[in-house]
């Protein structure tokens, strides 16, 4: 397939994309009738028959969560097998897993929506066959498509890779999808450690059954298991994706850096050329220190200290260098198990109320870094309490004495005249 070819009369091949999966050869491709855009696959596969067989049955199949198979060419002797399909909308599941991981409520939105539409496909008969976050998408009014149906099952099976088929070999494949969404890791390397303290107990039950390896007999057990799930959640995901919690392997990599950082940041404030008793003791003689902190141990940063020829270092500075580190690890470990202030909450409750927000992202994720490192305190919303409190008291005096009166020069106050008697008639 070239760019620029047309087939069928309508649909023109531009640029190639990726796949992950053999035996497709696709491309980005506008349908010139309706004026939009469409996948273009050249089945390359060793039974490319089969594949159009299947995709033809999906063309029976209507959901807007399950990816449309628009046409299907070919069939004829010597004449290539080309799948028009329904492009996803949005961001896919794997592009936000390859750094991110989401929370309970986003995954069961995800992973119910894609059962639901499954279970659709189902009652006709049609099964997915082989499920992963690279079929699955969200858009930015938050709807999950499910693309791939009943297709990816034939190149699979050609393949050699596929696990099973049928609406069990779903139901499992997609309670995988959500445990990878949870943990940020792949279900096959996941474990009992790796789910968040915060999940409830039914989701944790879901990923502990899969990570023992039990499936799922039908969509229907998954859904009910995953319970009541709200969709608003995803909505403006794709542009909040940097916004999400980085998985646990991304996490600790930026944990490592931070904790080198700070390292070299000691070494280069201890190992400059310094004065003592006389001689100068060169900054790549001075002093080697490494840390070995682990957030999960919390063990304690261990300072080595070479020997040097020029002059011994003396221990006060050793001493000093072990004081930065060892707070700095106090410091993580507090950081870790501590709670998320009330700022940290309330923005973060905007931001899953605006997710598209520029203004709110960057509140919460300075409410997290003030969580952490703290700062000064910011006076400027006290200042103005204070100061709308005063001129509120103001008003409030101004119109009590207004509503009173004032006495003229000369006379006596009315509002404190006793009442005159008579005692005649």
């Amino acid at each position: 397939m070239l760019t620029g070819e047309v087939f069928d009369g309508r649909f023109e091949a531009l640029d190639a994309l990726g796949y992950d999966l053999p035996g497709v050869s696709r491309r980005n491709g506008t349908d010139t009738r309706l004026n939009s855009r469409v996948y273009i696959d050249e089945i390359t596969s060793v039974a490319p028959t089969a594949v159009r067989r299947a995709a033809l049955r999906v063309m029976s199949v209507r959901d807007p969560r399950l990816a449309r198979v628009i046409a299907v060419l070919g069939g004829s002797a010597g004449a290539k097998t080309v799948i028009v399909s329904e492009p996803l909308p949005g961001v896919t599941l794997n592009r936000i897993l390859a750094k991110r991981r989401l929370d309970e409520a986003k995954a069961s939105a995800i992973v119910g929506e894609a059962a639901r539409a499954l279970l659709v496909a189902s009652a006709a008969r049609v099964h997915h066959g082989w499920v992963r976050p690279a079929c699955i998408s969200v858009d930015g009014r938050g709807r999950v498509m499910v693309a791939g149906t009943g297709v990816d099952s034939e190149l699979a099976l050609q393949a050699g890779v596929r696990r099973g088929k049928g609406e069990q070999a779903d139901a499992t494949a997609l309670s995988r999808v959500f445990l990878a969404c949870i943990t940020g890791k792949d279900a096959d390397e996941a474990t009992e450690a790796d789910i968040p303290p915060s999940t409830s107990p039914a989701a944790r039950a879901l990923c502990e059954r899969v990570i023992a390896g039990k499936g799922f007999q039908t969509l229907t057990e998954l859904v009910d298991t995953l319970g009541a799930f709200d969709t608003r959640k995803l909505r403006g995901l794709p542009a909040g994706v940097d916004s999400l919690p980085l998985s646990l392997s991304k996490q600790a990599e930026a944990e490592k850096k931070r904790k080198r950082d700070r390292l070299d940041a000691a070494k280069k404030a201890f190992t400059g050329p310094r004065v003592t008793g006389g001689l100068t003791i060169a900054r790549e003689t001075l002093v080697k220190a490494e840390v070995e902190a682990d957030a999960v141990s919390g063990s304690i940063p261990l300072v080595v200290a070479e020997s040097v020829e020029a002059a011994p270092v003396e221990a006060e500075e050793l001493e000093d260098l072990h004081d930065i580190l060892t707070f700095e690890a106090m410091v993580d470990e507090q950081a870790a198990g501590a709670k998320p202030t009330t700022q940290e909450l309330f923005y973060e409750r905007l931001h899953n109320r605006w997710p598209n927000s520029r203004r709110i992202t960057r509140r919460l994720d300075r409410a997290h870094d003030r969580a952490i490192n703290g700062g000064p305190i910011n006076a400027t919303p006290i200042v103005m309490v204070l100061l709308l409190g005063g001129l509120f008291v103001i008003a409030i005096a101004a119109v009590i004495t207004l509503s009173q009166g004032f006495a003229k020069d000369g006379e006596p106050d009315k509002g404190n005249i006793y009442p005159t008697y008579s005692y005649g008639p």
